[in-house]
């Protein structure tokens, strides 16, 4: 295929055909394949600042910033916030949709009063905005804090003794302090406004912890806060603003896209590794002077490319969860002030933290969603310039599919941004919550609607009894309730140094499994460390470190099985008997292969003495495929499917799972315990999935079989047992109306429907 080159300015085509060259000669083939240049302009303008009916005050203090009109969506902004109106302003990057919430904030608080919570996802992000917002007001007026974490408590005594007209915090700050503090409690009565920014992250567990955060604080406050939400551009914000607020919203929309020129290339990897090229594009972009950002959905595939840049030359460094606050802290310093010419993140970096100007995003692999891909493209030259935004595609079902279609990439649907609003896993650890907001005690009349379903979970894992319509805390309650991350459903797993005696990081369950079990080579900012214990009853692991050239990783080989099937309701998709609910599911490790960075071995499989095994309860969904199946087809049916999910349904690869059996049965389950809202929106859209499916299928030239359509990288057996040509058999039967199979009994832990 010839690069697809759309009128550039001088200079970016120049770019960008010498990069695609290099890569070419530095790897096996890889190069860019496609290119689309776009240009955003300004959002439709408003009235001038004088016309908006603001405070003087404010209005010589915009000017001073250099505003004299508002723009449209702003306008209508600051006149639904003036009507106490519960309003989602949805706008793309750098396109001013914090001003459209923060202006009429501090005119209601120059006018009326009137007290705001402002809450940012992380500690870093709101403490990067208080310099921002300071900007904006006038000077001695308006009082201003941060309180979070690592405030210090002389400041702490202060903002509770002078509440300040804008408060920035974080859901964490909220989430531990209602419960321990009294003086946090009576803070925030006095406050009439919240407003949830950069609301777009709030999906799957930490949508569900949101949620349920938010609701304690309506309860703690006593009274009607006005709600404000603000993301870059979803696909249902509506939904969204509902989901976590409880109660309707209005949709404000400003620019769907960051404004400026940018430049999106996607990147064919050839016969070469995904890692191999993005770690050969970082070098290119730091030799011609670009800072770059890449962005790995693992966190381990995140030290990999890290690890290979740093071979080839580059300075760069590692942003992920699971690194020591203090650690991220250094990372992003280093890389404002120019130390590093780039970072590999994980989605920490996703949102709007001042790292200085970056001139290349480079996505490793396509993002989970394409919401997500315009949040990532949106940090690329902002400032008025250019943004280079490269997507790798490689030996993936998807990244087949759009490299055969490249204009399809870029006319992908908004995807929702979904949680599942009851999660009981979650819904417990804030049943606790509550009741130590009220001393230990709860009355079970005063829990909210729908969370008396997690009662059984609080009394059946110690936490609480009950007894004559009251909960009461136990002990186990206080001293395990700090063990919960609002980033996570299940329990945090501390990661230990054994020969230092230190803690250097976390990992949440299940996934710890993944990457935790004994044996395992666990990557922390470029160094090689094995697992020799994991302990799930103390929920530490213990490892030690190896040399610092150790040329391989490891992955595991696991089992699944489903238990305790409840099914809550089903439909047919093409003919195919399907149902949604919740089942207990038990994840085993048995061993674990090892993969070598850079090809130059075979791959090896070792196995446990003992296996590991940690069960959870999550949402699933369960499809029937035929009466009996070849195992090779329904396992392959079941990757494939799990790949269009990607789509379909915004998942990445870690979010859902599957288990497939030879009585046609696909069983295929949220990753998140107690479930993240996925497997419910591919119950809902199967149709599209199966379309998708088929479309892998039926144009892979492979013989039975490969990475560009049924192998999957988190195969729990290695990608043994996979057919295509048996799954495209399935698929075409599916699409033909042949499939008339019984969801009934069959396979292990699946009953009929209720």
């Amino acid at each position: 295929m010839d690069v697809a080159y759309r009128t550039e300015p001088p200079g970016a085509d120049e770019l960008l055909r010498c990069l695609s060259d290099r890569l070419s000669s530095m790897t096996d083939g890889s190069r860019i394949i496609f290119v689309r240049r776009e240009v955003v302009e300004e959002p439709e303008p408003g009235p001038r600042v004088e016309d908006a009916g603001l405070s003087e005050l404010l209005v010589e203090r915009l000017r001073v910033r250099g505003i004299r009109r508002l723009y449209r969506f702003q306008y209508e902004a600051l006149m639904a916030i003036r009507r106490g109106r519960d309003i989602f302003i949805v706008s793309g990057a750098a396109t001013g949709k914090t001003e459209a919430f923060i202006i009429p904030l501090m005119d209601l608080a120059l006018r009326e009063g009137l007290r705001s919570l402002v809450v940012y996802p992380t500690k870093a992000l709101a403490r990067d905005q208080l310099s921002r917002f300071r900007a904006y007001s006038p000077p001695l007026v308006l009082n201003m804090s941060v309180l979070d974490g690592d405030t210090p408590e002389k400041e702490r005594s202060t903002i509770y003794a002078s509440p300040p007209d804008i408060l920035i915090t974080n859901p964490d700050m909220i989430h531990f302090s209602l419960p321990r503090s009294a003086r946090f409690r009576r803070l925030v009565r006095g406050f009439g406004a919240l407003v949830l920014d950069e609301a777009h992250v709030y999906e799957g567990s930490f949508g569900s912890h949101v949620r349920m955060v938010l609701e304690r604080l309506r309860r703690s406050t006593g009274r009607d806060m006005l709600f404000v939400a603000s993301s870059a551009t979803i696909g249902n914000p509506e939904e969204l603003g509902q989901l976590l607020f409880g109660r309707p919203v209005e949709v404000i929309t400003g620019q769907p896209r960051r404004k400026g020129i940018a430049y999106h290339a996607l990147v064919s990897s050839g016969t070469s590794s995904r890692w191999t090229v993005a770690s050969r594009l970082l070098y290119l972009l730091s030799r011609a002077g670009l800072r770059s950002l890449a962005f790995v959905d693992s966190q381990q595939m995140c030290e990999v490319v890290a690890k290979m840049a740093k071979r080839d030359g580059v300075k760069v460094m590692v942003h992920r969860a699971g690194l020591l606050r203090e650690e991220r802290r250094e990372v992003e310093e280093k890389l404002k002030s120019g130390e590093l010419e780039g970072v590999v993140a994980t989605p920490t970096l996703e949102l709007g933290i001042d790292i200085g100007l970056l001139d290349a995003v480079v996505m490793v692999a396509p993002p989970p969603s394409f919401p997500r891909y315009l949040q990532r493209a949106g940090r690329a030259g902002r400032r008025g310039r250019p943004g280079y935004v490269f997507t790798i595609l490689a030996d993936d079902p998807i990244d087949a599919y759009y490299e055969r279609e490249p204009e399809r990439f870029f006319e992908q649907e908004l995807t929702p941004v979904v949680f599942e609003p009851y999660n009981e896993e979650i819904m417990k650890v804030h049943i606790l919550a509550l009741a130590m907001e009220r001393g230990g005690r709860l009355r079970l009349a005063d829990l909210p609607d729908g969370w008396g379903k997690a009662l059984g979970l609080c009394v059946k894992e110690g936490y609480a009894v009950v007894r004559g319509g009251w909960l009461l805390l136990t002990r186990r309650a206080y001293r395990e309730f700090g063990y919960y991350s609002l980033r996570s459903a299940g329990r945090e797993v501390s990661i230990v140094d054994r020969g230092r005696g230190a803690r250097i990081g976390s990992r949440s369950l299940p996934m710890a499994l993944h990457d935790l079990h004994p044996g395992a080579i666990y990557l922390h900012q470029g160094r090689a460390y094995e697992v020799e214990e994991l302990d799930l009853d103390r929920l530490v692991a213990y490892v030690r470190r190896l040399p610092e050239e150790l040329p391989f990783y490891t992955r595991p080989i696991y089992e699944v099985s489903v238990s305790e099937l409840s099914l809550e309701e089903g439909r047919e998709a093409d003919g195919v008997e399907v149902a949604y609910g919740s089942g207990l599911m038990t994840k085993t490790v048995l061993g674990y292969v090892i993969r070598y960075f850079y090809g130059e071995e075979r791959p090896g499989e070792v196995l446990l003495e003992e296996p590991i095994s940690w069960s959870f309860r999550t949402k699933l969904l369960v499809a029937r495929y035929g009466e009996f199946v070849q195992p090779e087809a329904i396992h392959a049916l079941e990757h494939v499917l799990i790949h269009a999910a990607r789509p379909v349904a915004g998942a990445g690869l870690n979010d859902l799972g599957g288990v497939s059996y030879p009585t046609g049965h696909v069983v295929i389950y949220d990753a998140t315990p107690g479930g993240s809202g996925l497997s419910k929106l591919l119950y809902r859209r199967l149709e599209r999935a199966h379309r998708i499916a088929y479309d892998i299928l039926a144009k892979c030239d492979c013989e039975d079989g490969c990475p560009r359509c049924v192998y999957d990288p988190f195969c729990g057996n290695n990608n043994r047992f996979l057919s295509r040509r048996g799954a495209l058999e399935l698929v075409k039967a599916v699409l033909a109306g042949e499939i008339h199979a019984p969801l009934g009994p069959g396979a292990p832990g699946v009953g009929g429907l209720p």
